[in-house]
Parts: C-alpha cells; structure tokens; sequence
C-alpha cells in the first residue's frame, strides 16, 4: 500500500502522514525525497529543499521529450524528485509526503492511496503561531504563501488544482485532531 499526503500548510498533515506511517509500521518518506533527489540530480540538498513548492518559467520541451540540458533548476529538480519518488515507492508499503506523489504515481500506473489533509484557518494560524512564533497577523500571511507556492507548483507539474477533491481519494480535516485524524486514517486503511 503506498498512501500520499497532500497537506495545506498549518493543517499538521505532515506529522499525521509521520505517525499514519509509525501506526502502519511502513517508512514515511518526507525529507528522506528532497536527500534522495539531491543525489539523483547532483543538486545540493540545500538547492533541492529551497526549491519545493516553488515553480518558474514554462516548460521546454524538445520534440515532446524534456530537454534536461536546458531546462531551469526548478524543472531538473522536479524530475529527479520525480525518479526518487518513483524509487521510494518501488521498494514497497510506504507514506509520501507531497511533491505531487499522487499525480507522478498515477501516472506510473502505480496504485495509491491518496490523502489530502485540510483544516480551518483558524486552527491552521495557531499552530503555525507556535510553530514559528509569530502572532496571527504573520502566521496568516506565511499559510498563504506557503499555500500558493503549493498550488502553484502542483498546477504546474500535475497539471491540475491542488486540493480540488477529484485528485484524492479521501479528504479529511485534521481539526478532528491530530490523534483521531491518524487512528481514522489507519483503521480505513487495515
């Protein structure tokens, strides 16, 4: 079973993919894609973790194949982290934490259970408030700038609307709480 998890920003959707994944007893792979990706592409890690949810200029294609040669970082980087992904989800059971791993995957034909984790924005400005701390004015403006480069960069690269419900198979808000959004999670899954 390889689950993906699409999270907006704030909603805790990344500690609940770490802890669905502990529950299960199956790697979560979240930091693990962007180290991976440095390697595949020689990129530094550095350059390879700046670059998520972050997108540039079109696509250059050359005779309908990706030209890696002359593509932008952003574009080489997105395809080594498209082989990671692919890797990571070969070697079996597994959590993938965004990158448009449920696009790449259903494109691979590889089945998956697709998860998207969404909460009130009020919940969302609290936790990045202690997360970050800084008070709710600035925590606001960080989850929708964080939120558009996630869109952005998911229109981009899986040609479609992030968050829009066709693209998953289940959302959920994680207002339930963290520790009932990951139990529902893995008793559906069993």
């Amino acid at each position: 079973m390889i689950i993906t998890v699409s999270r907006e920003y704030g909603s805790g959707g990344g500690e609940i993919a770490h802890r669905l994944a502990d529950a299960l007893g199956i790697p979560c792979y979240d930091k693990t894609v962007a180290q991976l990706t440095a390697s595949l592409s020689g990129i530094s890690k550095e350059s390879v973790d700046d670059a998520e949810d972050k997108v540039t200029g079109v696509f250059q294609y050359f005779g309908g194949v990706y030209s890696s040669d002359n593509l932008p970082i952003y574009d080489r980087i997105y395809l080594a982290q498209r082989n990671a992904i692919i890797q990571l989800a070969q070697k079996g059971d597994c959590v993938i934490v965004g990158r448009c791993a449920a696009h790449i995957l259903e494109e691979e034909g590889m089945p998956a259970f697709n998860v998207f984790v969404y909460a009130p924005m009020s919940e969302r400005i609290g936790r990045i408030q202690e997360k970050l701390q800084v008070n709710p004015k600035e925590a606001e403006r960080e989850i929708k700038k964080k939120d558009a480069f996630r869109r952005n960069y998911y229109k981009r690269y899986a040609y479609a609307d992030w968050g829009n419900r066709e693209n998953y198979n289940l959302l959920i808000n994680s207002a339930l709480g963290v520790d009932k959004t990951v139990n529902f999670l893995a008793n559906l899954i069993k």
